[in-house]
C-alpha cells in the first residue's frame, strides 16, 4: 500500500537524472508548528554526500520553510561479533556502523515557490472541507447499515467509497489538489488522504486514498469502529485472540458482527444454553445487560 502520494513534475524528473545534487523536495508535515519541528523534518530527508533543498509545508496552516540539508559520514563504530557462531557453520563478523553528521541551513522561500505553495494550500483546504462534508453524511442504509457490513466484503467496501465519489465534489477537489502539487519544480511528498464515513448504527469507517485511475478515486478501507469502540478491520483476524464487547449496540450490533465473522470464516460456540452451539474459534457469552455480548476469540 502506498504510504504517500508521490507527485513528480517533469522538471523534477529531468533534474533528478541530470544533476549530481538531489532535486528539490517538497514534503508535507501536518504536525509541524514550531521552527524546530520544520527543521527536524528537513533533516530526516538528508542523503549522504548529496546536498538538497527541502521545503517543509504545513498545508493546513499555510506555513512553508526552506532548508538546505546535507549528511556526511564522519567515522564508524564497531559492533563486535565476538567470534560467536552464526548458526551456519561460521562466526558472526564485526559490523561497521557509520557515524553521521548533518548540516541544516535555513533560507528564505522564493516568491514563485510561495505562489505555488499557496495554490496547493488552498486546494488542500477545499479537500478538507469536502472530507468534513463526507463525515457528516450518513451512508444510505440500502448500501450499508454498519461498518461491520464492509468486513470481508470487497464489493461493499467499493460501493461505499463510490457513493461519495459520485455524490460529492471530493473527486474534483482531490484532482485540483494533485494538479496543484504536481506544479512544484521537484518532488512533492503529500501525506496520505483519509476519508471517514458514518453509518446509521453510529459506526464509522476510515478509507485512505490509494490513487487516481482515470477520473476515479481509488480508496482502501483501512479500519473502523462500532458504537462500542470495537475495532472493525477489512477481514476479521480469526487466527488470533480478540475480545469484542457489545453493550451500547446490543443485539443489533452483535448481529452485524456475527455476519462479518461468518464471512471471515469464523465459527461460533457459546456457553449460553439459550444460544446454538458449534465448534469454532469464537466464544460469545451474554453480558450482564440484556442484549449485550462479550465475544472472545480463542486459539
Amino acid at each position: 500500500m502506498i504510504k504517500n502520494l508521490l507527485l513528480t513534475s517533469l522538471i523534477g524528473l529531468v533534474s533528478f537524472s541530470s544533476l549530481a545534487s538531489e532535486t528539490p523536495l517538497y514534503t508535507e508535515c501536518s504536525t509541524c508548528f514550531s521552527f524546530e519541528q520544520f527543521k527536524n523534518t528537513a533533516r530526516l530527508k538528508a542523503k549522504v554526500d548529496r546536498p538538497r533543498d527541502v521545503y517543509v509545508m504545513n498545508l493546513d496552516k499555510s506555513i512553508i520553510e526552506k532548508f538546505n540539508v546535507s549528511k556526511t559520514i564522519t567515522g564508524y563504530r564497531i559492533l563486535k561479533g565476538d567470534n560467536e557462531p552464526d548458526g551456519r557453520g561460521g562466526h558472526i563478523q564485526d559490523v561497521r556502523i557509520p557515524i553521521y553528521s548533518w548540516t541544516v541551513d535555513s533560507y528564505g522561500v522564493e516568491q514563485d515557490v510561495l505562489n505555488t505553495f499557496h495554490n496547493i494550500s488552498d486546494a488542500k483546504s477545499a479537500v478538507v472541507a469536502s472530507l468534513a462534508g463526507v463525515s457528516a453524511t450518513i451512508v444510505p442504509k440500502e448500501i450499508a447499515g454498519s461498518a461491520w457490513d464492509l468486513v470481508g466484503f470487497g464489493a461493499k467496501q467499493y460501493e461505499v467509497s463510490s457513493y461519495y465519489n459520485e455524490h460529492t465534489t471530493l473527486d474534483q477537489d482531490i484532482s485540483n489538489f494533485t494538479i496543484a502539487a504536481a506544479k512544484v519544480s521537484g518532488v512533492a511528498e503529500i501525506e496520505k488522504v483519509f476519508m471517514q464515513v458514518a453509518f446509521d448504527d453510529k459506526s464509522i469507517a476510515i478509507y485512505s486514498l490509494f490513487g487516481i485511475i482515470g477520473d476515479e478515486l481509488i480508496w482502501d478501507f483501512e479500519h473502523g469502529r462500532d458504537v462500542d469502540g470495537n475495532k472493525v478491520e477489512p477481514t476479521l483476524p480469526v487466527t488470533s485472540p480478540r475480545t469484542y464487547t457489545f453493550k451500547k449496540g446490543g443485539l443489533s450490533t452483535f448481529s452485524n458482527f456475527y455476519d462479518a465473522a461468518v464471512r471471515s470464516g469464523a465459527q461460533f460456540y457459546s456457553t449460553s444454553a439459550k444460544s446454538p452451539s458449534s465448534a469454532g474459534r469464537v466464544s460469545c457469552v451474554g453480558g450482564k445487560a440484556p442484549g449485550s455480548y462479550i465475544c472472545t476469540y480463542t486459539k
